[in-house]
């Protein structure tokens, strides 16, 4: 057994490569020079004794998004604190928030631990419009400059009332502006006209970042990370990084299997984190690139399994019905005796089967998600096929529990792979 501390790393600050966002913050985003300098814009007239302007930022998740506003925001309060200007920024996680009421509460709930300090509790039993003024009190008690910073915006869902009435709300005493931040390039489609043209007095899109951008982003983080890792001439960029922890091919290829994806810095970054641990691990001293693609594969396997794991029920029904003729022999089969399986199933758990059109949909969603394959039928009357992109043991292993929902029929399907071994 290996005892804590006797090891040779390859670290000198391993929380710098860390993708959660709560042990580490880049104090630096360089790739987004231009979206850093339309927030400035917006945020500057808090500067002339003006009110900031309303600002919705939108684009995929991973694309520095949060990490710019917070950059902004706190360049700005040390500002306010330099010259003695009355300056408040209030940030609201609305990730879990599902509706406008549960993200006044919370808005609520971090404007009088503003004043009091921790501590505080959530407001219940108030009427939507009692608790929004119970909000606009609060501003007015604090007074002065105040941003409202609501992150994943999206997660309230269709009900956009506090979109509406924050930004036209007209607290005394106070200048207030609303930071909008949302990963659903369709909630921003779809938000209602009034409400855009007010919550976006400015509007901010982050694009993915491409591979060199992840490079550089890379780079950086393994120069912090990473020992024997610096950058020459002052340049903090990959080609200026010398490292003799690091392949040559090992980084550059973690930045372009991240863009090849969706061009998530957060992934990027989990990618090489991974990939440095193997290493580390391991007791060998560099990460090359055997390293980066056992990481990816790694990964993968992760995701497929937390999405079995959480897949709403109807979706496990039909992972579980292509299952069982997959535990048979057979590589893919047909929708129609799937279906069957699937009802089949549905009445061993008593629950209410979905018409054949909605179930293929919930197959293509699958197939979609990479869980199933999908062979497209071809002709009058053929019909389109299934089968597993996993194995059907990494299923089984996901699968819920004897006593868990959907359990009697994993129970069931658990024994079938076993016969057919």
């Amino acid at each position: 057994m290996k005892a804590f501390g006797d090891d040779d790393t390859i670290f000198e600050d391993i929380d710098v490569l860390n993708p959660n966002e709560q042990t580490y913050q880049p104090t630096d985003l360089p790739e987004r020079a231009d979206e850093l300098d339309q927030i400035h814009s917006s945020l500057r007239p808090a500067t002339m004794g003006s009110t900031p302007l309303n600002v919705l930022v939108y684009g995929q998740s991973g694309q520095g998004k949060t990490v710019s506003i917070m950059l902004k925001t706190t360049q700005l309060q040390e500002y306010a604190d330099e010259v003695d200007m009355d300056l408040t920024v209030v940030d609201v996680p609305c990730k879990g928030v599902d509706n406008s009421y549960h993200a006044l509460t919370h808005l609520y709930k971090e404007l009088r631990e503003k004043q009091l300090g921790p501590g505080e509790e959530l407001p219940s039993g108030y009427q939507k419009k009692a608790l929004l003024n119970m909000v606009l009190e609060e501003l007015e008690s604090i007074g002065g400059t105040i941003i409202i910073v609501l992150d994943e915006i999206d997660a309230i869902g269709d009900d956009d009332y506090i979109l509406y009435e924050l930004p036209r709300s007209n607290p005394e005493g106070v200048r207030l502006s609303i930071i909008g931040i949302t990963n659903d390039l369709q909630f921003r489609e779809n938000l209602d006209g009034d409400v855009r043209s007010s919550l976006g007095e400015d509007e901010v899109k982050f694009d993915p970042y491409d591979a060199n951008q992840l490079r550089n982003i890379l780079a950086r983080r393994a120069e912090g990370a990473l020992r024997d890792t610096h950058f020459r001439d002052g340049v903090r960029d990959y080609e200026h990084l010398e490292s003799d922890v690091v392949s040559d091919d090992a980084l550059p290829l973690a930045a372009a299997l991240g863009a090849q994806d969706t061009g998530d810095a957060r992934e990027a970054i989990r990618l090489f984190f991974r990939a440095a641990r193997f290493a580390d691990d391991n007791g060998e001293l560099e990460i090359t690139e055997h390293h980066v693609r056992d990481a990816r594969d790694f990964l993968e396997q992760k995701a497929i399994e937390s999405g079995i794991q959480t897949l709403p029920q109807q979706k496990m029904m039909a992972l579980m019905s292509t299952a069982w003729h997959v535990s048979k022999g057979e590589q893919s089969t047909a929708t129609t005796p799937i279906y069957t399986q699937y009802k089949k199933m549905c009445e061993v758990e008593d629950v209410t089967p979905l018409s054949n059109r909605r179930f293929r949909d919930r197959l293509n969603d699958l197939s979609d998600s990479n869980i199933l394959t999908k062979t497209q039928g071809r002709g009058r009357g053929k019909q389109n096929r299934y089968g597993l992109a996993v194995d059907v043991e990494t299923v089984v292993e996901n699968l819920p529990q004897k006593n868990e929902r959907h359990g009697e029929v994993a129970e069931l399907l658990r024994k079938q792979v076993e016969k057919h071994r």
